[in-house]
C-alpha cells in the first residue's frame, strides 16, 4: 500500500493506493473507510471510526499502514499548515493508544517523531490566533502517555524524548517561542523530578527572551507582528509559571519578598514568586473556609 500525498490549495490530502500483494481486499476496504472517515465531513462517522480504532482487535494488522498514513498526515498537513486535519491525526493516535488489543510499540518509531512535531513544529496552523495551543498541549499528554507505557531500560524512550524537549530550551535564540512553549509543556507534563533536574536550569535564558519581548517597542515591528510576538509571549510565560510555580511551592518555602527567586531564575522569577504568593494565600484562604464551616 503506498501514499500519496496531494496538494489542493492550502490543504494537504493523503491520497491511498492500495497495492493488493500486501493486505487483502477487505482489509484494504476496511482502511480506506477507517480512513476516509475519519477525514469526511460527518463529525458523527469520525467519532465511529475513531471508537473503532480504540476497541476493534483487527486494527493490529493495518497498524503499519495507519502509522505510516498518521505520520505523512502529520508532516504534510504541518509543511502546509491545516489545523483541524492535525487535530484529526492526532485523535487517531489517541484512539490507537486505547486499543487493549493491539501493541505500538513496533511504530512508535513513526508515531512519536510525527506526534512531536506537532507539540514542537514552529507552525502548525494557518494564521497566529488560531488555537493551536490546545494540540500542542494535546500532542504532549500523548507523548506523555506512550512514555509512561512503553518506556523500558532497553529503549530509553522518555530520556530520548527529553532530549528533543531540550533542544529549543539549550539555544532560545535560535528556536520560535511557539516550540519553546511545547518543550516546557513537554517537560512539564513527565513528572516533577523531570521538571526540577531538566527545566529550572533553563529558566534564567528564557527569562531573558520574555523580557526582550515584553519590552521591545512596537515602533519597531508591524502592529500585527508584534500582536503574535506579544500573544506567544504571553502564552510561553503562562506555561512556565503553571509548570514550574507548583514544583517551587512544594520545595521551596523561602519567604524574602521573591529575592531569591530572582537570584535563581532572573526575570521570571519575579512571577514565580507571585504565583507561588497567590497560591500560598488560596490555600490559607480555603482552609480558614472550612474551619469556620465547621
Amino acid at each position: 500500500m503506498t501514499n500519496k500525498i496531494i496538494a489542493k490549495g492550502d490543504t494537504v490530502y493523503i491520497k491511498i493506493s492500495p497495492d493488493i500483494h500486501e493486505i487483502s481486499m477487505e482489509q484494504q476496504v476496511f482502511f480506506l473507510r477507517l480512513t476516509e472517515g475519519i477525514f469526511g465531513y460527518s463529525e458523527q462517522i469520525r467519532n465511529e471510526r475513531l471508537r473503532i480504532l480504540a476497541s476493534d482487535c483487527n486494527i493490529q494488522y493495518l497498524l503499519p499502514y495507519l502509522s505510516t498514513f498518521i505520520r505523512d498526515g502529520i508532516h504534510a498537513n504541518i509543511a502546509y499548515p491545516d489545523l483541524t486535519l492535525l487535530i484529526y491525526c492526532v485523535r487517531m493516535v489517541k484512539s490507537l493508544l486505547g486499543n487493549p488489543h493491539i501493541n505500538l510499540f513496533p511504530v512508535l518509531h513513526e508515531i512519536i517523531p510525527a506526534i512531536l512535531s506537532c507539540a514542537l513544529a514552529r507552525k502548525i496552523s494557518k494564521y497566529y490566533y488560531d488555537n493551536h495551543w490546545t494540540l500542542r498541549d494535546f500532542s504532549v499528554f500523548l507523548t506523555a502517555t506512550i512514555c509512561e507505557k512503553y518506556n523500558n531500560p532497553v529503549n530509553n524512550i522518555t530520556n530520548r524524548v527529553i532530549g528533543i524537549y531540550l533542544k529549543p530550551l539549550k539555544n532560545c535564540a535560535k528556536y520560535h517561542l511557539t516550540s519553546m512553549y511545547g518543550a516546557i509543556k513537554g517537560l512539564g507534563s513527565l513528572g516533577d523530578e523531570v521538571i526540577k533536574t531538566f527545566l529550572l536550569p533553563h529558566l534564567c535564558n528564557i527569562g531573558k527572551i520574555l523580557f526582550l519581548l515584553f519590552e521591545q517597542s512596537a515602533s519597531t515591528i508591524t502592529l500585527k507582528e508584534n500582536n503574535q510576538v506579544l500573544l506567544e509571549a504571553k502564552h510561553l510565560r503562562s506555561v512556565v509559571l503553571n509548570v514550574v510555580a507548583p514544583v517551587l511551592l512544594k520545595t521551596n518555602n523561602v519567604n524574602d519578598g521573591g529575592l531569591m527567586y530572582l537570584q535563581q531564575f532572573g526575570y521570571i522569577g519575579r512571577f514565580l514568586y507571585l504565583e507561588k504568593v497567590s497560591e500560598v494565600l488560596l490555600d490559607t484562604s480555603n482552609i480558614l473556609l472550612e474551619v469556620l464551616q465547621q
